[in-house]
């Protein structure tokens, strides 16, 4: 069901690319599924506690692996826009008749070849969707098809042993700051790519893997 939504993407690029911001081409795609997947769009409230805890619980699992199974059958073919907040993991999530589907879409109005991942690497239970307005071209992946488990726990891993030195150093700021400024370090998270080898690709459009990265993932949603 939700592949079609990823087949339309990579058949009708210009339904999407016409938005100029990324709250426009959010609004395509929700769209789509509404109109065309027939789902209902419901509210965050619309889910009872019980069943919302297992889905925060999945979503907030930056290691998770495995799909939540659908917790009640009543969620069958609706979605939730922006389930936990604007800024917060993910979009979207999408409940299909077996699953619960996140979907996290990255948008640059300008000429960016790669999204802003900020404090988030890719999850490997999740969906991407990326758009380019300036290049006019738009893609598609799961995460499990763009960073390994070890890369994924690695990266995560260097902010947790930087925060354990940040707690550290902060406990010897007070006698330190004998002119009462209170200046003391700040660690926030943030990933990046870098061509740190050369067979680096970090443009998502001209990656040598994209158009497999795109089959896999609608491969993997038909099962979903």
């Amino acid at each position: 069901m939700i592949n079609s939504l990823f087949e339309s993407i990579r058949d009708d690029k210009q339904l999407y690319l016409n938005a100029r911001e990324g709250s426009e081409f959010e609004d395509r795609v929700v769209y789509y599924l509404k109109s065309t997947l027939g789902l209902t769009r419901i509210l965050r409230r619309d889910v009872v506690a019980k069943d919302w805890a297992a889905i925060s619980s999945q979503l907030a699992n930056k290691f998770g692996t495995e799909y939540l199974n659908l917790p009640n059958k009543k969620l069958r073919k609706t979605f939730i826009y922006q389930p936990r907040g604007k800024q917060e993991f993910p979009d979207i999530i999408v409940f299909s008749d077996k699953k619960v589907i996140p979907i996290e879409i990255k948008f640059s109005a300008n000429s960016q070849t790669k999204p802003m991942w900020n404090s988030n690497v890719p999850r490997a239970n999740a969906f991407y969707i990326f758009g380019s307005y300036g290049l006019q071209d738009i893609t598609f992946f799961c995460g499990d098809s763009i960073i390994s488990p070890k890369h994924r726990e690695r990266l995560y891993g260097f902010f947790d042993d930087i925060k354990k030195l940040e707690d550290e150093i902060r406990t010897k700021m007070p006698e330190l700051d004998t002119t009462d400024r209170g200046f003391t370090p700040y660690i926030r998270a943030a990933f990046d790519q870098k061509k740190h080898k050369d067979t680096v690709v970090t443009n998502f459009f001209t990656h040598p893997k994209r158009i497999e990265a795109e089959n896999l993932a609608i491969e993997k949603l038909k099962a979903l």
